[in-house]
């Protein structure tokens, strides 16, 4: 008897290490569209994106989802109806994420935050966690761009 062909869904719960190593490098190339440089840290179950911010900060992004086997997952799926005529339900996903911003010069941690959020892409989501950032510290931080060189 002939298998049908697995869902995305299976296959997440099947391969939950190479899931998550393909919703963090979706996540990366979106953001060296960006033009924003990050470096991942893997560890045995989770993964965090590290992003250079301007003034001397750090943040430090990672899913909040946990998923089969306990890996980490970046993105909640869901059902969305559309607009179009037929009125057919899409697949839809958001990022839970936990976020740190860290103050690289500060030995006391005394502006160190951490919160989570849930946005639709990683780009809104780094825009919201400068947000958060300033509303609780004051502190205004942007992430460092790298800028392509004219040739």
């Amino acid at each position: 008897m002939w298998r049908e062909t697995p869902s995305p869904s299976d296959l997440r719960d099947t391969f939950p290490d190479l899931a998550m190593i393909l919703e963090t490098d979706y996540l990366k190339n979106d953001l060296q569209k960006l033009g924003i440089q990050n470096l991942r840290r893997i560890r045995s179950k989770s993964v965090t994106l590290e992003i250079p911010m301007h003034p001397h900060h750090l943040m430090r992004i990672s899913p909040v989802d946990k998923g089969a086997q306990g890996y980490s997952e970046w993105m909640t799926w869901y059902w969305q109806s559309s607009e179009d005529e037929e009125g057919t339900p899409q697949l839809q996903y958001s990022i839970r994420a936990h976020v740190e911003v860290v103050d690289v010069e500060d030995r006391e941690s005394e502006h160190n935050v951490s919160f989570t959020l849930h946005n639709d892409d990683i780009e809104s989501l780094i825009k919201n966690a400068i947000t958060g950032m300033r509303h609780m510290t004051g502190i205004k931080i942007k992430p460092v761009i790298l800028r392509k060189r004219a040739s």
